[in-house]
Parts: C-alpha cells; sequence; structure tokens
C-alpha cells in the first residue's frame, strides 16, 4: 500500500504533465498553396469575361454630311470611295483579332491627315483610333497609293496626248509647241541630324525641294521630290528621269522654266532683259503661261496642308516624306480629272525663286531667237 500511493501519484503527475504540453505543442506553419496551370487559366478566362473591352465609335463615310466630307478631305464621297476600291486589297487586316480596322477608316484617317497637317493624335482620335494604330495605317496607305504611281502621274509619250498638252498650253497665251511647265517648292521638314546642313534652303529652313511638271489643266505629269533643300533648281532638274529624255530628243517641243535655269533647245526660259518689242511680247506670253505651274503648287499645298502648315513641319525622315509628296501629287491629279476645286489658302509659304546659276547654251539661244521670230514679232 506505501508504494502503491506514490505511485497513482505519479503517474497523475505524469499525465497533467503531458496534458499541459499538448496544449502548447508546437505546429508548424502551413506550406503556401501553389495555383495549378489549370487554376491560373480558369482565373484569367474568369477575369476576361468580368472585363468588357470598350472600342471608340470609329470613322464612318455614311455618316458625315456631304459638305463636311469636302471640307475635312477636299475630296466628295464618291471619289474617296473609286479610290479605296483601287487600293483596299492592300489595306484589308489579314488578322484574325475581332474589331480589326476597316480599310476605309484607314484611308479616311491618312487623307484627314494629309489635308489638314494635324498632329497624329488628334487625327487617330478623330478616326476612332489610337495613335499607334494610325501610325500603322499611314504607312498601309502610302504604300498601297504609290502602286497608282504609274496609273495617275506620267509623262504622255503618244502623239495624240503630245498634242492635246500642247493645245492647252497654246490656249492660253498662244505659246506654241509646250510640253508642260517645270517648277520647283519647298516643302519643311524636320532634317535628320547627320545631314542637318544639306537640307536647310536659302531661307533658312529645312525643306525638300520638290520638282513638279504641269499640263495647262494643273495635272502633274512628272515628279521629283527626294532633293534636300539646299538642291539648286537646276540641279533637281538635271537628276530628273525627264532631263535625260529631253537631251536625248524624244519629244518634239519643249518646256517653260524660270530664271533659276538656263535655256536650251528644249527648256525656254525668258528674257532677263527684254530689248525689243517682240521680245517683251514673249516674256509676257512666257509668264502667262509659266504660270500654271505656280498655281498647281499652290492647288497643291493647298489641298494638302500636310505640305504647307503655318504650325509646323512634317516629323518624319525624308525618305517618307518624299513618299508623302508623292502620294499627295497622285490623288492631285485623281482630283483635277474629278473636278474637285478647292480654295487657295492664305497662308501659305511664300515662294523660294533661285537664280540661274548655268550659262545659257549656244542652241537654247538659237531656239528661242527662232520662237521670237517666228510667233512673236508681231
Amino acid at each position: 500500500m506505501f508504494l502503491t500511493v506514490p505511485y497513482l501519484i505519479l503517474r497523475r503527475l505524469r499525465a497533467r504533465r503531458e496534458q499541459v504540453r499538448g496544449e502548447i505543442r508546437y505546429e508548424p506553419p502551413p506550406r503556401p498553396y501553389r495555383e495549378s496551370n489549370n487554376d491560373i487559366n480558369r482565373r484569367q478566362l474568369l477575369r476576361r469575361r468580368r472585363r468588357r473591352r470598350i472600342f471608340p465609335a470609329r470613322i464612318s463615310l455614311s455618316e458625315i454630311d456631304e459638305h463636311d466630307i469636302k471640307e475635312r478631305y477636299r475630296l466628295n464621297s464618291d471619289v474617296i470611295m473609286s479610290l479605296y476600291e483601287l487600293i483596299k486589297k492592300d489595306l484589308i487586316s489579314t488578322t484574325k483579332r475581332s474589331n480589326a480596322v476597316p480599310g476605309i477608316v484607314k484611308l479616311l484617317c491618312a487623307l484627314h491627315y494629309f489635308t489638314s497637317g494635324s498632329l497624329q493624335s488628334h487625327v487617330a482620335e478623330a478616326g476612332g483610333i489610337t495613335q499607334s494604330t494610325f501610325s500603322r495605317a499611314l504607312s498601309e496607305v502610302i504604300s498601297a497609293i504609290l502602286k497608282l504611281a504609274d496609273q495617275f502621274i506620267k509623262f504622255p509619250s503618244d502623239t495624240a496626248g503630245l498634242q492635246l498638252v500642247k493645245q492647252g498650253f497654246q490656249g492660253i497665251s498662244g505659246f506654241p509647241d509646250v510640253l508642260g511647265a517645270v517648277g520647283c517648292t519647298h516643302i519643311a521638314i524636320s532634317p535628320p541630324s547627320e545631314m542637318e546642313q544639306m537640307y536647310r534652303n536659302k531661307k533658312h529652313y529645312h525643306s525638300i525641294n520638290v520638282q513638279i511638271i504641269c499640263d495647262a489643266d494643273m495635272r502633274i505629269l512628272d515628279v521629283v521630290s527626294q532633293c534636300p533643300g539646299s538642291t539648286h533648281d537646276s540641279s533637281v532638274l538635271k537628276e530628273s528621269g525627264i532631263y535625260d529624255r529631253f537631251e536625248k530628243g524624244e519629244f518634239d517641243g519643249w518646256l517653260l522654266g524660270d530664271a533659276g535655269h538656263g535655256v536650251k533647245p528644249w527648256l525656254l526660259t525668258p528674257f532677263e532683259m527684254p530689248s525689243t518689242e517682240s521680245e517683251i511680247r514673249y516674256n509676257l506670253s512666257h509668264s502667262a503661261t509659266y504660270s500654271v505651274v505656280e498655281r498647281t503648287i499652290d492647288v497643291l499645298k493647298s489641298r494638302f496642308r500636310c505640305l504647307d502648315n503655318p504650325n509646323g513641319v512634317l516629323l518624319y525622315n525624308p525618305e517618307k516624306v518624299s513618299k508623302i509628296i508623292l502620294v499627295c501629287c497622285i490623288i492631285h491629279n485623281i482630283a483635277v480629272v474629278k473636278n474637285i476645286e478647292v480654295d487657295l489658302a492664305q497662308d501659305l509659304r511664300p515662294s523660294i525663286k533661285d537664280e540661274s546659276t548655268e550659262d545659257d547654251t549656244m542652241e537654247g539661244t538659237v531656239q528661242r531667237d527662232k520662237v521670237v521670230a517666228e510667233y512673236f514679232s508681231g
């Protein structure tokens, strides 16, 4: 009995101690739960379903009044749709994503940019697309329209076409056998840093010197749009393909040029100091006839303010600016053929006139004297 009692007490003490230990027993923290790939995909799918993408309303030609269409795009709806039919295969999106930008929206945004010269962000917002989307769409439209260059900008080579051009010019002021009037204009740009001085013109801003040859109806027959602003007008002409064709005697007729060129057998310029009544009459007729290229340039810049924006310059590299100029000339010719007129802008940059840096050729002087004697002697 004596031995039994302490033993029972000991067991009770041990049991109580184990009970206390059980109450404060250490338990390790639970391991973090790692989502399986299936859980992650399920969660992302639920999130997409909850989040509905909201797209801005995109521009629609059918929702714009015809008057507003002409004000914004300098073309009417029929001409825009005709142009779209020619290039739509290059503008239709090949992506399978929903809500892809329609080709007509890309064209309308590009036309708006050409005619307004506004910032990309403003044009994109007006068209209902993002700025990055507009940037891609603009490149697509430029590439598509450039494919039409041979169709809409070409110097006539057949006898009937050349004769029509001559008749058109002679109807202005009686000047005979004129196949085109050649003039230059400067398009302001932001120059590349490594060639900044090459693009600085004599008016001390950076530009591309663009040469245009047109007919009596202000239709552009030839364009050179890649020469830096420091290039002289006569040098631009020498770099053109049309120069070689006239030099080889391919055409029976001549171009009219201004004082920035030397007289040649196929390039007639005005007399610097006319000394006879015949030479004065020649100069007057030359001036009236030649002015068509000056009007053509003014109309081109008034229709496409990106080429002459009083609030800024074209902020692209010279290669892309050259393409934009050519695209504008193509659309200009389409507008001329469709008789789409435009009011002349009153804030165009003053023209830059070059003085001739080359001597008149003897053959050119003889040809000009012959024209004066035969047609302007009275």
